[in-house]
């Protein structure tokens, strides 16, 4: 775990997010980027710690700005892009073309594998999972969104997820 001296850049996670878990320590991994830690929401505010990234799906439950300036977040038509009092909100979808980042194309092969384009602010990539769920895509999709806001390089992240092993029966230790 990173404390406040350990020059991490933290990176903060709602409780529910484990598959989002696996996937952002797996782009941190191989994208050799030991300067990232992840850590429960929870236990960063329990500290006083402050995250420079937090993935949520409810962001009006962590309106708290100075432990997580910069948030991101599903995007959802009724929510809009209103930024609830974080410096920057970030958004990402599946569904919605109106989001910072989704999922286009996705495509289910045979064998439990799925395909789908990241497009961005500026990027496009293709992303190949072997696993037939959608909310692996989904996961997977809010880790790059994520990944992208804390710096990591584009090209960093689809090497990352494109190298996965099979990801079924993910868990996080975190």
């Amino acid at each position: 775990m990173a404390d406040r001296n350990s020059g991490q850049k933290m990176i903060a996670v709602s409780n529910g997010a484990e598959r989002e878990c696996y996937f952002l320590k797996q782009i941190f991994n191989c994208s050799g980027r030991n300067t990232f830690s992840v850590l429960m929401a929870e236990e960063v505010i329990k500290r006083g710690m402050k995250a420079a990234v937090l993935l949520t799906d409810k962001p009006e439950s962590y309106n708290m700005p100075s432990f997580f300036p910069t948030c991101v977040t599903e995007f959802f038509p009724e929510q809009g892009k209103k930024n609830m009092n974080f410096q920057k909100l970030v958004t990402y979808s599946t569904e919605y073309d109106r989001a910072d980042f989704t999922a286009r194309n996705i495509r289910m092969l045979q064998g439990r594998m799925a395909t789908f384009e990241i497009v961005g602010v500026g990027i496009i990539g293709r992303v190949h999972l072997c696993t037939g769920s959608r909310q692996d895509i989904k996961s997977a999709l809010a880790a790059a969104a994520t990944a992208i806001t804390a710096g990591i390089p584009f090209a960093k992240i689809l090497g990352a997820l494109n190298g996965l092993a099979c990801c079924e029966n993910l868990v996080s230790d975190i």
